[in-house]
């Protein structure tokens, strides 16, 4: 960590010496994105000029030491592509190979589950195409919402590979797992005989010159220029890591990342040139989020300006990395503040963020319906112009991809759903495939939808805030040209209709919002209503 190539200094020295030209307004931008609220947001302009630093904003209502390229922020899930970079460069060594099974590096040799899971790949968790969840089933054993992953150690990891693996089905389609993540970093590190925070240090880390890029993990004091996050106005824990550290335990500074994006930009790349060439070639298409997946990164499919991106989230920072080597642009935005900078990134190397590919269903009506598993456990087939929804109790509802006659993927985990009709052709049923397992639901009918009423602007405004379900968990409420939004914590902003004063309902999802008033008639909190469950929360007063 304290040694740093020659070349790479020289090289940043004669960079930062020119005058980099960065789109026009960009400081007033980053301005607007702080709205003079706690936390701050930094920046990284690369060009062929050099490299430009803009910032705003300070640490937080009780640190009022101004952003700067210096400031160390959570960069979330951006850690994989650096975990993926550390996957090539063992392949490099010849120590291992993307084609080989996790479990040959995670579980002995010979354990009769190596025949079971050696369809999960290194490559297939590095591109998301390994089938196994978002987490692990095992991971709320241990979870503590203001530091969800602190004390999840690689026995749990394990065990879940053991429980979760099976039934996976690798390769069928794209679904984002932070699990999988974990597994290759844990597995890398195997490869090394170390620690994965030893072996991404000494193989990536250091090679780049990266002296303030950071892991979080658990136990360990924070740097002294690491930002609080911040989640509706207010501050919130930075994040520890134990095993899950290869899917976002990274810290790190624009000053750092721009120097990261040199590399990315093939000006810097030193002994990893040829790592970073690796994974920017395409491996699969990812419809539901538009473009294809290299090795760890996301590349779009806009022929003038192809660009790779990845972004990460916190409980409450957020980055966003991005460049193209055809224009020999990048952009790095990091903020201690929980909003969302992919729109702002991509505008600004020129091309708009990368859109789903959405198929319309001619015969999606056919579906719609109430499909209960259990008598308490039930999914929820909607339509929206053309496109079909699935939402089981409690969750999200999550766009369908049709991959066969009466067939159908669920976008964003690893999981499909296929259609029985019965002899006139109407749809009796379906089932569920997931996790190895088959499980049919007879078909009901969905109760009629709330009947949408006008609501004034006026009124819609004093819905207008955010609602705190727990320190993590927040609801935002925004109002647009007469139109109210919802946004959860980490998820899409969705639009809410009256049903009646203080009650709104969502199209896309089967949930309901009813806000609360106090005596003088001031809003003061929301009930979320979703999966039989009525979730309070109090209005934040900031």
């Amino acid at each position: 960590m304290k040694t740093q190539i020659l070349i790479g200094i020289i090289f940043l020295c004669s960079m930062t010496a020119a005058s980099a030209m960065p789109p026009v307004g960009l400081q007033k931008k980053l301005d607007e994105f702080v709205k003079g609220g706690p936390g701050g947001v930094a920046l990284a302009w690369v060009d062929a000029d050099g490299i430009k630093f803009f910032q705003s904003g300070t640490y937080s209502g009780d640190d009022p030491r101004p952003v700067t390229p210096d400031t160390q922020f959570e960069i979330g899930s951006i850690s994989k592509v650096f975990t993926a970079l550390l996957l090539v460069e063992t392949e490099r060594s010849g120590k291992a190979s993307r084609l080989d099974p996790v479990s040959k590096y995670l579980l002995p040799s010979g354990d009769p589950a190596q025949k079971v899971l050696a369809k999960i790949t290194l490559l297939s968790l590095t591109t998301h195409t390994s089938g196994l969840p978002r987490l692990p089933s095992n991971i709320s054993d241990t979870a503590d919402s203001n530091d969800p992953y602190a004390a999840y150690d690689d026995v749990k990891l394990v065990a879940a590979l053991r429980s979760d693996g099976p039934g996976a089905p690798v390769g069928q389609s794209f679904a984002y797992s932070n699990f999988g993540a974990a597994l290759l970093g844990e597995a890398l590190a195997a490869v090394w005989g170390t620690s994965y925070a030893d072996a991404l240090s000494v193989h990536v880390l250091t090679p780049l010159g990266l002296k303030a890029t950071t892991i979080g993990i658990a136990g360990l004091p924070p740097s002294a220029d690491l930002a609080l996050g911040h989640a509706g106005g207010k501050a919130v824990p930075n994040w520890t890591f134990e095993a899950f550290a290869p899917a976002g335990a990274l810290r790190s500074s624009t000053r750092d990342m721009a120097q990261f994006l040199l590399a990315c930009l093939d000006r810097d790349g030193g002994s990893l040139r040829s790592a970073f060439d690796a994974t920017l070639q395409p491996q699969f298409a990812v419809t539901e989020i538009g473009g294809h997946i290299g090795l760890g990164w996301f590349l779009n499919d806009d022929p003038q300006v192809p660009v790779a991106w990845h972004n990460g989230a916190t409980a409450g920072s957020h980055a966003f990395v991005a460049f193209s080597r055809k224009t020999g642009t990048g952009v790095v935005i990091l903020s201690n503040i929980q909003e969302n900078s992919e729109a702002l990134g991509f505008g600004l190397l020129g091309t708009k963020p990368p859109q789903p590919q959405i198929e319309t269903i001619k015969n999606a009506s056919d579906y719609i319906g109430r499909y209960p598993l259990t008598p308490t456990f039930a999914i929820n087939i909607t339509e929206v112009n053309g496109t079909l929804f699935g939402q089981a109790t409690g969750q999200q509802s999550l766009r369908m991809h049709p991959i066969a006659p009466d067939r159908f993927a669920i976008m964003g985990v690893p999981a499909e759903i296929s259609f029985s009709r019965d002899g006139a052709g109407k749809v009796t049923s379906l089932v569920l495939h997931q996790n190895g397992q088959d499980k049919p639901a007879p078909r009901g009918v969905l109760p009629p939808p709330p009947t949408e009423v006008a609501m004034p602007a006026e009124t819609l405004r004093q819905y207008v805030g955010n609602y705190p379900l727990a320190p993590t968990f927040i609801i935002t409420i925004t109002e647009k040209e007469g139109a109210l939004f919802a946004q959860a914590t980490g998820q899409a902003k969705l639009p809410i209709f009256a049903s009646d004063k203080d009650e709104f309902f969502y199209k896309i999802v089967d949930a309901r919002i009813s806000f609360q008033r106090d005596n003088g008639e001031k809003i003061v909190g929301l009930i979320l209503r979703q999966g039989g469950r009525d979730m309070p929360a109090k209005k934040d007063s900031n």
